[in-house]
């Protein structure tokens, strides 16, 4: 079953699959913004499902986020020629992995709410006015 909570997800995980596909098809740096638009999705999509409480916080399931994470970090660090990879190729070396970061990120500290607290919440600004 398809739930809308995760639309802009699952066409992350999408297109992050279809540009490694195309990565190994014709070796490039699109199969490098794949792996970071993959790790970076399922990092995502298991802190949104904690925060929304649809599955029990574990340490496991953190730790595996924050391989992903540092994961995505580490690819970009370790590259040869860093800054002139910045310079003449931005989107896979800079742009995709601070996307996904600041994603996971805005979550984190966010927060999502579950559907009881926004029920509260909306009781409350009822009752109040």
């Amino acid at each position: 079953m398809f739930n809308k909570k995760f639309i802009g997800s699952t066409v992350a995980l999408v297109v992050g699959v279809l540009a490694i596909v195309a990565g190994l098809a014709e070796p490039s740096s699109t199969m490098f913004a794949g792996i970071y638009i993959v790790l970076g999705s399922l990092a995502y999509r298991s802190l949104k499902k904690r925060k929304l409480g649809m599955v029990q916080d574990s340490k496991i399931r953190l730790i595996l986020e924050v391989v992903g994470i540092l994961a995505i970090i580490l690819l970009i660090l370790m590259q040869n020629n860093l800054q002139a990879n910045i310079v003449n190729d931005p989107f896979p070396n800079i742009v995709i992995p601070l996307w996904v970061i600041v994603a996971y990120l805005v979550v984190y500290f966010r927060g999502t709410k579950s559907s009881e607290e926004k029920e509260a919440k909306i009781e409350d600004s009822t009752q109040t006015t």
